[in-house]
C-alpha cells in the first residue's frame, strides 16, 4: 500500500512489478510434458499469446519440435 496514492491502481502501475517487466510480452507459449495448463505461469504477460501443448517432454523437446510449434503459430 503507499499512502500517498488515492483513486484505483492501473495497470500501468501494475506491470513495472512483474517478474518479467525488463521483456516483450511473447507471443508464443510452448507447454511440454502433455500437460494442458499454464500454472498461473506469467499469467498477466500471456493474455495475448497463442498457446502450443505438446506430449514431448523437455529433453526430446527438439529442433523439429520447435518447426512444429512455429507452423502451428503461423496457421492461427
Amino acid at each position: 500500500a503507499r499512502p500517498d496514492h488515492r483513486g484505483p491502481f492501473t495497470e500501468q502501475e501494475l506491470e513495472p512489478h512483474l517478474s518479467m517487466a525488463f521483456a516483450p510480452e511473447p507471443d508464443l507459449f510452448i507447454r511440454t510434458g502433455g500437460e494442458k495448463r499454464i500454472s498461473n505461469f506469467l499469467l498477466w504477460q500471456l493474455a495475448y499469446t497463442e498457446l502450443y501443448f505438446t506430449d514431448s517432454l523437455w529433453p526430446e523437446f527438439n529442433g523439429a519440435a520447435i518447426d512444429d510449434a512455429i507452423a502451428s503459430y503461423q496457421q492461427r
